[in-house]
């Protein structure tokens, strides 16, 4: 007893422990597969310390998918959290057909994110997708475009599927956050402000701020780690337009068999998911989790 009254944290050992195994046990397999020449068509596993990790870094293709992932992650996570905020907002209003609304807004949260890319691949098919169809009939375009297979399209298709599957995550934390906002203060806030705008800026906003945070790096680290929307929408093309980090290690391990070059990939992938968060946390103010 005087051991579990000195050290508390024993009680979470049976929680921490399988979370510690199953996290930190791929990441160090990661770590010893790229200091290893771990190929298919090659027998043995012989060390080569640093060698992957300098292949990966100084071939062609990793500036190209590194930009593209910081990219992708700059574009995506804002965008994500703020019509996450703006959607939640709408569905805590009272409306006919709220529930079958917030049913369909949460839609794209429960499809995997393969079927999810499969569903926007037709919606920007050239010949019989859904957008072609819309912008031919209101004669925006003469013809149909190949939205796949032009780079800058492509990338912004890319975005829009991955973005689509993450909304519903920030719809659902940020009405989360807003049904925490006592109800007085909002009565208070609409008798002193007729203005919606002031009301979000001033009441609302610093009640859910920490919240928008929390999305903001989640979303981050889900866009820089993206990689079955990619996968199934373009397979990184065309040429290395849609070619991210993520997607890279697959290519290297599964395309390529090289898995040594592809752990190399993944840990440079950890280690700058890892430096994101810390970099976020830092620059937080100290007191937007409560702290004092």
């Amino acid at each position: 007893m005087w051991t579990l009254k000195r050290f508390p944290f024993i009680w979470l050992l049976p929680a921490i422990l399988p979370v510690a195994l199953v996290t930190l046990y791929p990441v160090g397999h990661a770590l010893w597969t790229s200091l290893h020449r771990v190929m298919l068509l090659f027998p043995g596993e012989p060390f080569v310390g640093l060698d992957n990790f300098v292949r990966v870094v100084t071939s062609n293709y990793f500036i190209v998918a590194l930009e593209n992932s910081a990219t992708f992650t700059v574009v995506a996570a804002p965008i994500a959290v703020a019509l996450g905020v703006a959607l939640a907002l709408f569905l805590q209003r009272r409306f006919l057909g709220r529930g079958i609304v917030r049913s369909i807004v949460l839609l794209p949260w429960v499809l995997p994110g393969a079927i999810s890319a499969v569903l926007w691949t037709w919606v920007f098919h050239p010949s019989f997708g859904l957008l072609n169809g819309i912008l031919l009939e209101l004669g925006i375009l003469e013809r149909s475009v190949s939205f796949l297979a032009s780079p800058g399209l492509a990338f912004l298709s890319v975005l829009v599927a991955h973005v689509w599957t993450q909304v519903p995550f920030a719809v659902v934390l940020t009405m989360a956050a807003l049904a925490g906002i006592n109800t007085e203060t909002m009565e208070a806030a609409e008798l002193d402000c007729r203005s919606s705008w002031k009301r979000f800026r001033y009441v609302v906003l610093p009640e859910i701020k920490a919240m928008i945070v929390v999305l903001l790096i989640y979303n981050a680290l889900m866009a820089f780690t993206s990689y079955d929307v990619v996968y199934a929408m373009t397979g990184g093309g065309p040429g290395t337009a849609t070619t991210l980090l993520a997607f890279q290690i697959w290519r290297e391990g599964f395309s390529m068999y090289d898995f040594g070059a592809g752990a190399a990939v993944a840990f440079i992938v950890v280690l700058i998911s890892a430096l994101l968060i810390v970099a976020i946390t830092r620059a937080l103010p100290s007191d937007l989790f409560g702290e004092r």
